[in-house]
């Protein structure tokens, strides 16, 4: 008896392996997860899967600030992802925690274009699988942004032409079937692999996600690799997976925790241009910086913070600072909105020395020729920050 069921269980494992790769393309919706989790794994049982994750898992910013990331890495974990693509855009938590976080993902991070100093990339160049007796080979790459992200010390971005031409070479050494995942959406593209992901108008098969949000888009690899055929799933009645759902409720549950948690109104009420000078005031005093440099740090609906929560949402940029050396000799002709630390003053600053100050990346988004020589990222986000600045006030 139990001969034959190894036999049998052989038997299913074979067809499985003689089915064609399905490959699964989602957007990053981490609300829809579970769907997306029990549709690709109701077919691994028929049949290897491939999923592929196109947009920004990272798009909710009061849960990328809240859980610094480690919320996202756990449901795309959990759920079974196998890629996405990493972006300029992954650098708000910094290189260090993006270490972090592309280290602790089960799934593959893929970035042919972003780099360190030593040019060796940050995530992975590319991911490879077999599929069937051939090989299959996918690398993500992050088309020109807008970003001054970009110009984080530490990092360097290839252009999207030469990284993957690069990484083309590369995986044709290794597989028989090449893809390019793109982000953001590209056109007219005309690099030389069998298919592209997120592009229209290129010359390879264009591979994308559903725009109906009640399939998936699907496509079978044939067992030698030279074919895809587009097919599509229907969730709109599946069961959601409970483990991912399970995941995804915990990780909502602790965000929402911690955004409640109270923060103690001062004895006189806050206003804007209060509550913005001691925070920055609070920056200086702990030495982040020698200076601050922004022109608002609210959104223009200003309520004073009760919580975590409102807090984060009540600031333009709640994730870390971002912090320039600048000689002081330059310093001279910067914004009026430059604050200096108490005993600093612009016509004092010693000559042939810098200063670091301190400002917002959204600051310097509107103004990216400031960015330029490149600055680093406050080991924690500016919303910690400004919470133990407040608690510290308390009653005051």
């Amino acid at each position: 008896m139990l001969a034959i069921g190894s036999l049998q269980c052989a038997r299913r494992a074979t067809l499985a392996a003689e089915r064609p790769v399905r490959m699964f393309v989602t957007d990053a919706r981490l609300d829809r997860f579970p769907v997306y989790a029990a549709a690709v794994r109701a077919r691994q049982a028929v049949s290897p899967t491939l999923w592929l994750v196109t947009g920004d898992p990272f798009a909710d910013n009061v849960l990328q600030a809240v859980s610094d990331g480690a919320a996202q890495v756990s449901i795309l974990s959990r759920a079974g992802v196998d890629a996405v693509v990493l972006t300029p855009e992954w650098l708000s938590f910094g290189l260090p925690r993006l270490t972090e976080i592309v280290a602790k993902g089960r799934y593959y991070s893929l970035s042919a274009s972003l780099l360190d100093e030593s040019g060796q990339t940050i995530g992975h160049p590319f991911m490879v699988r077999k599929s069937g007796p051939s090989i299959l080979a996918v690398a993500g790459i992050a088309m020109d942004s807008g970003t001054v992200l970009k110009h984080i010390s530490g990092v360097r971005y290839a252009t999207p032409d030469l990284a993957v031409g690069k990484a083309v070479a590369l995986m044709r050494q290794r597989a028989d079937l090449v893809g390019i995942m793109a982000e953001p959406h590209s056109s007219g593209l005309m690099w030389r692999a069998d298919f592209t992901v997120n592009t229209s108008g290129s010359n390879g098969f264009e591979v994308n996600p559903s725009r109906d949000t009640t399939r998936i888009n699907c496509y079978d690899i044939s067992p030698d690799a030279g074919r895809l055929t587009r097919t599509t799933v229907s969730i709109g009645e599946l069961k959601p997976d409970s483990s991912v759902a399970r995941v995804l409720d915990s990780v909502m549950a602790g965000t929402d925790s911690l955004a409640a948690g109270i923060i103690v109104p001062p004895a006189v009420p806050w206003d804007p241009e209060r509550l913005t000078g001691a925070l920055i005031q609070g920056v200086l005093a702990a030495k982040l910086a020698d200076g601050f440099l922004c022109d608002s740090l609210f959104i223009s609906d200003f309520r004073a913070p009760d919580n975590v929560g409102a807090l984060v949402a009540l600031l333009r940029d709640a994730g870390r600072l971002a912090i320039l050396t600048v000689p002081n000799d330059a310093l001279s002709v910067w914004p009026q909105e430059l604050v200096l630390r108490s005993g600093l003053s612009r016509s004092r600053l010693p000559r042939g020395q810098s200063s670091r100050i301190a400002t917002t990346v959204e600051y310097l988004q509107r103004h990216p020729d400031l960015a330029k020589p490149g600055f680093e990222l406050s080991a924690r986000p500016f919303w910690t920050i400004c919470r133990d600045i407040l608690e510290s006030r308390q009653g005051k």
